[in-house]
């Protein structure tokens, strides 16, 4: 049973009272990315203040310090870890997430982003402002929020199903979502179920439902306007790729179908009307 939260619940919360402090935990990939996602977390860190950032950087060519200075606006402490890329977002996630539990840190909630925000995924100062009231509104506990995303079919994996799940782009986890996962964003063992072929019968495994197979088939290697902006065929020459980024696929919808097993309440910020006709116009940017 799927936990619902209303709009109402989140917006009973104006002005500056929603503003408290959170852990980040933001993935670099990319040098030409580092300013843009700084910016985005700047305009985070306006209603949703950083309690401590960690940048997990999985790029061996960026250098630490070219990274961190792109943060000196913020007066929390900066942590900055190098990842091997095993597990991409989410290996890199989850080495965030462990370096701040063997902290000693207690005090979730906890943000995880990568630097694809403001890039190829556009953010606006609306969603911001309405992801920062429904980090703080009186929803209960185990909350995730973020953009979530639909299939009208539902989708299999290793016997848990979801027809959403939430973008592991950009997400808020309060301390009992995380608890009820027992602090596991990322699961290893799912990687064995895409294998590095380039034949598409190959590529998946018999773990992979046909519904979940026949939505990464398209959303990869169909070329279609609404697929991935990567998508193309499999073959010889970037089925290594493919199989990297389905297993991060298969990473983002297990992640949610154990939370909603765990009856987490997902949240996605709602955009009124007229939001979405300003971010159209452009007057909206971050």
């Amino acid at each position: 049973m799927q936990r619902e939260i209303v709009q109402n619940d989140v917006e009973r919360l104006d002005g500056n009272k929603y503003n408290n402090e959170v852990h980040y935990v933001v993935v670099i990939y990319y040098a030409n990315y580092i300013a843009r996602i700084a910016k985005v977390a700047s305009a985070l860190n306006e209603t949703q203040s950083v309690r401590t950032l960690r940048l997990i950087i999985n790029n061996a060519e960026i250098d630490d310090r070219a990274v961190k200075q792109h943060f000196d606006y913020l007066t929390a402490p900066v942590y900055v870890l190098r990842h091997d890329n095993a597990g991409l977002e989410f290996g890199a996630y989850q080495l965030g997430l462990d370096d701040l539990r063997h902290a000693g840190a207690d005090d979730f909630p906890c943000l995880f982003a990568n630097d694809t925000v403001g890039s190829h995924y556009p953010i606006n100062k609306f969603f911001i402002r309405k992801f920062s009231r429904a980090a703080q509104a009186d929803l209960g506990p185990n909350v995730v929020i973020g953009n979530i995303d639909s299939v009208p079919r539902r989708l299999e994996l290793c016997g848990e199903h979801t027809s959403r799940w939430v973008r592991s782009n950009l997400f808020l986890m309060d301390k009992q979502a995380l608890q009820n996962l027992h602090n596991q964003i990322y699961v290893p063992a799912l990687n064995a179920c895409i294998n590095e072929s380039p034949n598409e019968d190959e590529f998946f495994s018999d773990h992979v439902a046909p519904s979940l197979r026949s939505h990464i088939s398209h959303w990869l290697f169909s070329g279609s306007p609404d697929a991935w902006y990567k998508s193309e065929p499999l073959s010889p020459d970037n089925y290594r790729r493919m199989a990297a980024k389905a297993r991060c696929i298969l990473q983002e919808l297990f992640l949610s179908m154990r939370l909603e097993g765990a009856q987490a309440a997902l949240v996605q910020p709602q955009l009124s009307r007229a939001e979405k006709a300003m971010v159209i116009l452009g007057l909206a940017a971050v």
